[in-house]
This record gives structure tokens, C-alpha cells and sequence, in this order.
């Protein structure tokens, strides 16, 4: 979720590498620094001090610093400054949510994708300077595209419980009327020449799978083998998105 679309972002622009191994250090060092805040925050909730972990988090905020700040010294992307903000704010908003045990709600998730999906226009705007309607297009289509991990993963696993027939019933919905309004959306899309057909064909092997699971609901799952799978569907959708804007 945070690699890929900034993956997508690179090929639709293709080029200034440097910039773009900039922000990608800066954004690694920038999410690492969730982890130790995240640890932070729940020592000081519970009246304790934690300072190795908010050492670890000024660190890691001071490196993704360090490696961001030549965009827009050197080469003024005054754009990443509200970038900046918007990330610091989800990821502050997605920690607080960990900290309440929210952490796996669809809003709490969504929350966190609109985050790690920032840099797919991020990555574009690095690599061409400009921040237009394409960049936002990659934001959306990203988002939507990782959006459909969270609905079909929650009915896997809601469907190998027995005990949780009133979770599988709302996940079951939640799932169908997501990909429903995901393939209608795309279609429509389609149909009015507002994208190509490619960006259909990325979301094609994870509209089959969901739709797929609606119709014959597995009774076991093997996480690993999804792991996998939704990694090579990642790769899908990289490669067909970035056709989608390259021709």
C-alpha cells in the first residue's frame, strides 16, 4: 500500500530519479516513525514514560526530514508542504485510533490507505513538478483499488467463524456493495472515454476474486496464500494503471 502506488506514480512520470529516491527515503523513514510513536503514545495514556521510543520517533521524523527537505529547498515543490501536513495529521489520526484498539475498522483502515496511497500523486508530482489532475487521479484510483483488500480480507475471515453470523452478514454486504459500486463506477468511467480500458483491466483480478468469494464463501483461509495473492494483484494494478496514463 505504500510502495506500490508510489511505484505507479514513478512510471507515469518516468523520470528525475534522484527526486524520486528523495521521497521514497523520505517516506520510509516518515512511516517507520508510526511504529515508535504508536509505542509512545500508549506509554504516556498509561501515565508511564517511554523515552527510547520517542527518541526512536524524533529520529526517524528528523531523517525523513532530512531526506524531503532538498525537494523543496533545492528543487521547490512547495506542494509536499501540504502533503506533508495531510500525512502527518492521517498518520497522527491513525496512531490515536491503535491506541483505542480502532485500529481495524473499515474507517480506521481507510483512514490509514488515503495515507500510504499519498504516494502515488507524490511520487508524480516529484517526478514531473507538477500537480494536476493526473496526480489526483493516481490518489483515487490507488485508494479505491487497496480500499477492496479491507471489505474482502474481513470476509474471509468473518466466513471461517461460526460464531459470527451477524459479522458475516454485514461483511458479506459491505463487500458486495463496495466492488458492486467499484465495477459500475469503473464502467461508467470506461464507457465515457474518462479512462481506458487498461484501468479497468487493473482492477479486474481483485473485482474476480471478490465477486468470486461473494458467490462460494470458502470455509477455510490460508493468510499467507492471500498474502501472496494480493501481492501479485498489486503488481496487476501497477502495471495496468501505469498504462492506463503512459498511453
Amino acid at each position: 500500500m505504500l510502495y506500490v502506488p508510489l511505484a505507479v506514480g514513478a512510471l507515469v512520470a518516468w523520470r528525475a530519479p534522484l527526486r524520486l529516491a528523495l521521497l521514497a527515503l523520505s517516506v520510509t523513514f516518515l512511516f517507520i516513525a508510526r511504529e515508535s510513536l504508536l509505542m509512545w503514545w500508549r506509554a504516556r495514556s498509561r501515565g508511564q514514560q517511554n523515552d527510547e521510543a520517542l527518541r526512536f520517533t524524533l529520529s526517524y521524523l528528523a531523517l525523513a526530514s532530512v531526506f524531503g527537505a532538498p525537494l523543496l529547498l533545492v528543487y521547490h515543490l512547495y506542494w509536499f508542504v501540504a502533503m506533508g501536513f495531510a500525512a502527518l495529521a492521517l498518520l497522527a489520526i491513525n496512531a490515536r485510533q491503535a491506541l483505542h484498539n480502532e485500529a481495524r475498522t473499515i474507517g480506521s483502515e481507510m483512514i490509514a490507505i488515503a495515507g500510504l496511497t499519498l504516494t502515488a500523486p507524490a511520487a508524480y508530482y516529484a517526478a514531473c513538478g507538477a500537480f494536476d489532475l493526473t496526480a489526483l487521479w493516481l490518489w483515487i484510483l490507488s485508494a479505491v483499488y487497496f480500499a477492496s483488500s479491507v471489505f474482502y480480507v474481513k470476509l474471509r475471515v468473518s466466513t471461517i467463524n461460526p460464531r459470527m453470523a451477524e459479522a458475516r452478514r454485514q461483511s458479506w454486504w459491505r463487500c458486495a456493495l463496495y466492488h458492486g459500486f467499484l465495477l459500475a463506477s469503473l464502467l461508467a468511467l470506461a464507457l465515457t472515454d474518462s479512462v481506458n480500458l487498461f484501468a479497468l483491466a487493473a482492477f479486474v483480478p481483485v473485482l474476480t476474486r471478490s465477486f468470486w468469494h461473494l458467490a462460494r464463501p470458502v470455509q477455510r483461509i490460508n493468510l499467507r496464500r492471500v498474502g501472496w495473492l494480493e501481492m501479485a494483484y498489486s503488481m496487476v494494478f501497477m502495471i495496468f494503471t501505469t498504462l492506463t496514463f503512459r498511453l
